[in-house]
């Protein structure tokens, strides 16, 4: 088994910080449509050279408020245009930026800028800029209109000339600090990771490198990924580059009914969304009563998408007669209406942020979606590895990208070296441990396999020691259990216990769904109110029944001692002002383990 695979040299080195990106495309396509602005109307299109003026205006605002080079100004908004005005800006007025999630609590805000020390801070609307005023920002600008908002930061630097702009783009340099963004904090506290400009560039320039079939100026996305995150930045900036049209979309209830309108060629997509996709789907099935014929066919899609794979490196590779009819009734019946949900034009998702099901992954395929699987971190500038059209592996998340090494260090772990690995943190605390031998540690556990496509296993901080000393990774289990849609969250657990068991978060409007659906309202009356911190059990016959379906199935994909021989269901808080979920809305695990201790011993002692 390999233990170190490389990427392609990076070939363009020309570009010193992520401002030279956009100087490149107004110099090359100044009037090529760089974003669309969704308005009641339409879209309302934005040229590169209109995008650079605003962002140039707001930068003089910026130094008309006193932002030094090398100062940190705090952006706390949801995905929008004026977001990615208020980064490029803030690298043309020389300052660096600290993204803030939307969703973050107080404390989180408080602790945010009192490790970053911003001087400035652009918010949203009106809740994030009292979140950010009581955390003590001093110097706050809402996105959203009003007396300090950015039409009026705009017009406190009108007296400020054009070349003090200029001569601030040029002073950062590749070693320079662009950005400050927090890791997630599943399993640890949050950490200020130092982004430079030579990452971000270095990143972009590699994606472009790597899938010139998806970036290009041609191409039109859909960005509804918080822009507090790295992944989202970074798609935004490749994106500006390469000229591909950009369109935000910051309410995640929207997404869907965005294709309509947008028809994007690519998304950068999670692996919820997807799920979300195919429930529409069954949702039509249902109320159509073609619930049993949409299942055959989502069988068929998948059948159809592992003849995909299989035929890549095989091309004598045949579907069977059957199966090619199948495909095609089904594609009349069901596929092509996906197809139009995503606009109709859709040729490429990239699915990132977690652990995709194989499974999705062809179903996708086999509708005529294909997507593309990726690995990366906020430390690693977001990619780090990713499959290739022609070489698409479900299961899979692909080679380095060009100018990136992942090394197997003895343990399992993977290491990272190349272009988008950060430089250490704002607490250099934090980095202690972080490097060894030039490369970065995630703490995430992998393999190569013989073509260098890296898979991952889980997480080291997650491994669980039973009392007969197995060690256990949870995540092939708990993917499996969560690709219910019943389930938002699986937590598998037995550290030093004598077998596993097995904690199921359950998503209530699903639930409400199924309960509806399956003649089982007795359910709804569990949902009401408000969980009790530690969430609140259901017991309802039927409800189990139909949840021990994909715990039979996930244990059977795993070995006696891996599987779970209880599990309790429950329903909880995980809204963006939960204790147990982060920024991302990923679980804490630990936080919500130890809140759930008293349905966890239950599982031990019944």
């Amino acid at each position: 088994m390999r233990r170190e695979a490389s990427g392609p040299e990076l070939a363009d080195h020309t570009f010193r910080n992520a401002t030279d990106l956009l100087a490149d495309r107004v110099h090359t396509a100044p009037d090529h449509v760089a974003f669309g602005l969704r308005t009641d109307e339409g879209l309302l299109d934005v040229s590169t050279r209109g995008f650079d003026a605003a962002c140039r205006d707001l930068a003089k605002g910026l130094i008309a408020q006193g932002l030094q080079p090398g100062d940190r100004v705090a952006v706390m908004a949801p995905t929008r245009y004026a977001w990615a005005l208020a980064d490029l800006a803030t690298w043309l007025a020389g300052g660096v930026v600290v993204p803030v999630y939307e969703t973050s609590s107080p404390d989180q805000v408080a602790a945010t800028l009192a490790g970053t020390t911003p001087v400035l801070a652009l918010a949203g609307g009106p809740e994030h800029r009292d979140a950010l005023t009581d955390a003590g920002a001093a110097s706050v600008w809402t996105m959203d209109a009003g007396s300090r908002d950015l039409a009026a930061l705009v017009a406190s630097g009108r007296e400020v000339p054009d070349a003090e702009v200029e001569r601030r783009r040029r002073l950062a340099g590749p070693d320079d600090l662009a950005t400050i963004v927090h890791t997630s904090g599943t399993t640890a506290r949050q950490k200020a990771a130092h982004i430079t400009h030579g990452n971000l560039v270095g990143v972009v320039q590699a994606v472009r490198q790597a899938w010139p079939e998806v970036v290009h100026e041609d191409a039109v996305t859909i960005i509804a990924l918080p822009l507090a995150h790295i992944l989202a930045r970074g798609l935004q900036l490749a994106a500006l580059g390469a000229g591909m049209k950009v369109v935000h979309e910051g309410d995640r209830t929207r997404v869907v009914g965005a294709f309509a309108q947008v028809r994007p060629t690519f998304m950068v997509v999670v692996p919820q969304l997807l799920e979300k996709i195919r429930q529409a789907g069954r949702d039509r099935a249902n109320d159509a009563r073609l619930g049993p014929v949409f299942r055959a066919a989502e069988t068929t899609a998948v059948a159809w998408g592992r003849h995909l794979e299989a035929a890549q490196h095989d091309p004598a590779a045949r579907p069977t007669r059957r199966l090619a009819l199948a495909h095609a009734f089904f594609d009349r019946l069901f596929f092509r209406r996906l197809r139009r949900l995503m606009g109709d034009r859709v040729e490429w998702l990239l699915s990132g942020a977690a652990p995709l099901d194989p499974t999705l992954a062809h179903f996708f395929r086999g509708i005529g979606v294909p997507v593309i699987e990726g690995y990366g971190l906020t430390e690693t500038t977001a990619p780090a590895t990713g499959l290739r059209p022609g070489d698409l592996r479900a299961g899979s998340v692909g080679t380095p990208i060009p100018g990136t090494t992942i090394r197997i260090a003895d343990d399992g772990e993977v290491l990272v070296r190349g272009v988008g690995v950060t430089p250490g943190y704002e607490d250099a605390r934090d980095g202690e441990d972080a490097f060894v031998d030039g490369f970065f540690r995630t703490g995430d556990l992998g393999s190569l396999d013989e073509a260098g496509r890296l898979r991952i296993h889980g997480r080291r901080k997650n491994l669980i020691v039973t009392a007969s000393g197995k060690n256990v990774a949870p995540e092939p289990w708990e993917a499996a259990v969560t690709r219910s849609p019943l389930v938002a969250h699986a937590v598998l657990v037995g550290e030093a216990r004598s077998h596993l068991t097995a904690v199921l978060l359950l998503d209530p409007d699903a639930v409400r769904r199924w309960a509806e659906r399956s003649g089982n309202p007795d359910v709804l009356p569990l949902l009401a109110g408000d969980p009790p911190p530690g969430g609140r059990r259901l017991d309802h016959p039927a409800l189990l029944a139909r949840l021990q379906r994909p715990v039979d199935r996930a244990n059977a994909a795993v070995s006696r001692a891996e599987q779970a021989r209880a599990f309790v269901a429950l329903v909880a808080d995980t809204t963006a002002s939960s204790p147990f979920v982060t920024p991302t809305l990923k679980l804490q695990r630990d936080a919500f383990l130890s809140a759930a201790s008293t349905h966890i011993e239950t599982l031990y002692t019944t």
